[in-house]
């Protein structure tokens, strides 16, 4: 809880997870955990991706996430930590004490598709 003026304030688990997951969502680099899916999914779905723990006004997060093969791994994870606890502390005025990055897959970037010139089915 947030002491404010007149009151306090108190911020769900459920929305600091939110703040996290689109914060990931806006990362180049990152897809979803799941194969049938190009983007970190946003929504209910990325609950199963990210995880937030909040004592008092302190926050600690682990997130689980997909790389996509020719971006630095280590580059990639430490944006996902500093946009995460930047996102989080500016929206909510709780301190985050850790960011946990979970790299769990590499996968392949998509072809794009192009359609050959004289292919007739």
């Amino acid at each position: 809880m947030v002491e404010a003026e007149k009151g306090s304030v108190g911020i769900s688990k459920d929305v600091v997870t939110a703040i996290a997951g689109i914060a990931i969502s806006e990362i180049d680099g990152i897809a979803n955990l799941r194969a049938d899916d190009g983007i970190f999914r946003r929504g209910e779905g990325m609950r199963r991706f990210v995880d937030t723990n909040i004592e008092g006004e302190t926050v600690n997060v682990t997130v689980r996430i997909t790389v996509v093969y020719g971006n630095p791994i280590h580059k990639v994870a430490k944006l996902v930590q500093t946009r995460i606890k930047s996102e989080i502390e500016k929206m909510t005025g709780l301190q985050v004490d850790a960011v946990n990055v979970d790299v769990q897959r590499l996968v392949q970037p998509e072809e794009p598709y192009v359609e050959e010139e004289g292919f007739e089915e």
